[in-house]
């Protein structure tokens, strides 16, 4: 149960910093080759575990799309302010306390639908400059979250959950940034941003292979939660989304800048 409460209260902690942050047999010589039959086998998880994983990764991709019409719908009719963001909140908070599963689940899509929402001034910026950027994002997010999560599923029980530690110390240090950010009102000095930045995306990364063993290790024990489970891998999926595209749009605008300097000489 103390478990339980420190997860909660981890995951607590990741949401609001994203809010304020509003991401063949054949082989190379010399290596053995791999067997591509063996990919798609999970024979060290349990059918249990199995059948909660699936439920998992489908609440998961309902929330994306979800996420994706909250986008949509942001720009279309610009409603992103401070009360989506309080209603996000809620709406997360509110997983903990309703028992319903039907409803739990209609909670944690309208919070994927305000997740969407909160992007929308972002995704809109981006678009008007570069949209390409946004499916490039899109998209190496999907494989960074696909990539980790098989690890996670592949590796021995129990392999990566001494990140939890780890994890949870740099989540501190990245929120004590982001506040004292906050309260100066963004002269965080260049270097500090770029470690946030950074940082915050690499440990968001490894927060899918911990959380991702995590969930395995709660379907064994029986406590098989899938919306919570899946409310923790959104936030991770976001949290990357969010800082890749940041990454590649400051990029793109340096690139350019260096473009323009060369025009002018």
């Amino acid at each position: 149960e103390a478990c339980g409460d420190r997860r909660e209260a981890d995951s607590a902690r990741r949401t609001m910093e994203w809010l304020m942050g509003a991401q063949g047999a054949g082989g190379m010589p010399g290596m053995r080759a791999m067997d591509w039959n063996s990919l798609g086998k999970m024979d060290q998880l349990t059918p249990q575990v199995q059948r909660h994983l699936t439920k998992v990764y489908a609440a998961l991709s309902g929330a994306l799309l979800a996420a994706v019409l909250g986008a949509y719908y942001g720009w279309k009719f610009a409603v992103t302010g401070v009360w989506t963001q309080i209603a996000l909140f809620g709406c997360i908070i509110g997983l903990s306390m309703i028992q319903d599963v039907y409803n739990r689940l209609i909670v944690f899509h309208a919070a994927g639908f305000l997740m969407g929402c909160n992007l929308s001034p972002l995704l809109a910026m981006v678009a008007f400059h570069n949209p390409q950027l946004i499916v490039t994002a899109l998209m190496g997010t999907a494989m960074i979250f696909i990539c980790f999560s098989l690890s996670a599923m592949y590796a021995k029980r129990r392999h990566f959950l001494y990140l939890g530690g780890m994890l949870g110390s740099a989540m501190s240090i990245l929120f004590t940034f982001r506040f004292l950010n906050f309260i100066m009102g963004g002269t965080l000095s260049a270097g500090l941003y770029e470690i946030e930045l950074y940082g915050g995306l690499f440990m968001f990364m490894a927060y899918v292979i911990f959380d991702t063993q995590m969930i395995i290790e709660d379907a064994y024990a029986n406590r098989k939660d899938f919306v919570a489970h899946a409310m923790e891998l959104l936030i991770d999926f976001v949290a990357i989304f969010v800082r890749l595209l940041v990454i590649l749009t400051r990029n793109a605008e340096r690139k350019r800048e260096e473009e323009r300097r060369k025009e002018r000489q």
